[in-house]
């Protein structure tokens, strides 16, 4: 008997070429959308973003031509809950949050995946760029980067388990995009050659600030800039339109440039230092996933990326009550409240750890552990 899989199609190339390759294998395969679109709250253009109305035309256009089934779920209330709600309290509360991360978590890690295996499904399969492998050695699965290090998605899969990766599917992780691309024209996939989506779905022109303005129906007051020294500077945007490490945008009289190191949303403040001052020592971070039942030690040498396109820096793990503290090896720039640390394997730096959301930053180097 087939096995079945569920595919998640976002109606883009790689889930196209997630669904046409696992149908080729031999797999039963199903075609799902999440609707997500919010069009009467966010009050924002969506038919060309992910999972707008012309995605979803297009997911059903490719499982058309596929001779797959293909499904609707309406995911819109839990994507304000857990993904548009939690992205607007969290600038308001003066971290810097990643609504794909908290989709990845919410809707296709756990929903997604538990609606899969109570409909009979063997799999859900996604277009992510990683690879997921079943070790003999351990009796484990091991998450590792895609071979396409730019398209590399594994900082987004952190929050995954051994019980979940044994019903996850990604069939593009040993391919590069354009072979992707390739394999889509050769069998003539309508999105062949869609343009990818880019910036945050919800957000597609990247102004966090009027987003938050114009969902919450509200003006900020102009936030107060001090330099670290204690000196005034002037008034600029709302607190919450800035970011920690943030340069551009930043208009006072100083004389030099100046970067965002702290943000008081409670004060409408917004705390400013010289380069030297956006590097930090280590962090913490809780709410903490790992993809092996095995724990790391205490001191482990790690690597962690502290935001998605960051390069991962060396750094020794220790473990908290509920999550964990990572001390830098050397200073690294621009840590942010809000964001993941994904932890990375130093001997196997393909090889993913796990990961926490950011809670705190070390600003001083540490006297001991």
């Amino acid at each position: 008997m087939k096995k079945k899989v569920l595919v998640a199609m976002s109606g883009g190339v790689d889930s196209a070429v997630t669904a046409l390759l696992l149908q080729k294998q031999g797999y039963e395969v199903v075609g799902v959308t999440c609707q997500i679109w919010l069009n009467d709250i966010c009050n924002i253009e969506s038919s060309k973003s992910c999972c707008g109305n012309e995605a979803i035309d297009d997911a059903r256009s490719t499982a058309n031509q596929l001779g797959i089934k293909h499904y609707v779920f309406n995911y819109r209330d839990l994507f304000k809950d857990k993904v548009i709600d939690n992205f607007c309290n969290e600038y308001l509360a003066g971290n810097t949050p990643n609504p794909c991360m908290d989709c990845n978590l919410y809707i296709r890690s756990i929903d997604l995946l538990d609606k899969a295996i109570s409909m009979g499904f063997d799999y859900l399969a996604t277009g992510h760029y990683v690879i997921n492998e079943y070790d003999e050695s351990t009796a484990e699965y091991v998450l590792r980067k895609g071979i396409d290090q730019t398209k590399d998605q594994s900082y987004f899969l952190y929050q995954l388990n051994q019980d979940k990766l044994k019903h996850l599917l990604f069939p593009l992780g040993k391919l590069n995009k354009s072979e992707v691309r390739e394999i889509a024209n050769k069998n003539s996939i309508p999105v062949a050659n869609k343009k990818e989506s880019q910036d945050i779905c919800f957000v597609p022109d990247g102004n966090y600030g009027k987003f938050i303005d114009d969902y919450r129906i509200m003006s900020g007051e102009p936030a107060l800039i001090y330099h670290k020294n204690g000196k005034y500077l002037g008034k600029g945007k709302p607190s919450y339109y800035y970011t920690i490490g943030q340069r551009r945008g930043i208009v006072v009289a100083y004389g030099t440039p100046v970067y965002v190191i702290k943000i008081l949303n409670s004060e409408n403040k917004v705390i400013v230092g010289d380069a030297k001052d956006v590097y930090n020592y280590g962090l913490i971070a809780n709410s903490a996933y790992y993809i092996s039942n095995k724990k790391i030690e205490e001191g482990t040498e790690v690597l962690v990326k502290v935001r998605y396109r960051s390069k991962p820096t060396k750094a020794k793990y220790y473990s908290t009550e509920d999550g964990f503290k990572l001390v830098f090896i050397e200073p690294t720039s621009s840590v942010t409240t809000g964001q993941s640390a994904v932890i990375y394997s130093f001997e196997n730096p393909d090889i993913v750890l796990g990961g926490g959301r950011i809670i705190s930053i070390l600003d001083q180097e540490p006297k001991g552990n």
